[in-house]
């Protein structure tokens, strides 16, 4: 907490060194005072603005887990079975980047959840009042606790999702995967229920009909 305390007191004097400077680089020529002990003009607190964004912040994010506004953010998590978010609100995102070999819990209700270029991850959540997205990612897990009205599936290889009884409505949105795969839950276990990969379309006469294509083994 007192990394980010001092991260974010760091940024705030580098935005106000940089508004300064930029209210000094209207004034008359001939007229650069000096700003903060930097003289010549904006571009060396540009410069070094985009260092401590390009170095202190990047391994903060890469390490860390971050609440930013309403968007709760976990990324390049690797090995990690332990990973919470139990403090959430109903206007909340939670965005998962790049988390390999990981599980995250989500209790309580948020807004959304993105899944995004992840591997061999499980997601458990309890509730969920607008979509869950899964895109570019690979072998993932989901659990439903509670209530979720869509999950989307997005250029992704392997997604299993578990859903709870109060789920059974949840729409399944896919687009460019494959081996997507929906568990029910039936008399204390799940069955599982594979999602169509392919497709067959015919005209009727009049439009388009577009329904899952039956291959045979």
């Amino acid at each position: 907490m007192a990394d980010m305390q001092g991260l974010v007191e760091r940024l705030e004097r580098a935005v106000s060194r940089l508004e300064s400077l930029s209210a000094e680089s209207h004034r008359p020529p001939g007229d650069c005072r000096e700003v903060n002990g930097v003289n010549g003009g904006v571009a060396p607190s540009v410069e070094a603005f985009d260092k401590l964004m390009n170095s202190m912040v990047a391994e903060f994010l890469k390490n860390s887990r971050i609440l930013a506004g309403d968007v709760e953010t976990h990324e390049y998590q690797e090995d990690r079975n332990d990973l919470v978010i139990s403090e959430t609100e109903l206007k909340q995102v939670a965005y998962i980047f790049k988390c390999e070999k990981s599980t995250l819990q989500i209790k309580g209700k948020v807004n959304s959840i993105i899944i995004d270029n992840c591997k061999k991850f499980a997601l458990v959540f309890d509730n969920v009042v607008g979509i869950v997205e899964v895109i570019n990612s690979k072998d993932i897990q989901i659990q439903v606790m509670g209530r979720v009205p869509t999950i989307s599936i997005n250029k992704t290889e392997g997604c299993h999702i578990y859903l709870s009884e109060d789920a059974l409505d949840c729409e399944i949105v896919s687009a460019k995967s494959s081996e997507m795969n929906i568990l029910i839950p039936q008399d204390g276990d799940y069955r599982e229920f594979p999602v169509p990969e392919q497709f067959k379309t015919a005209w009727d006469g009049s439009k388009l009909i577009t329904e899952p294509a039956e291959i045979m083994a």
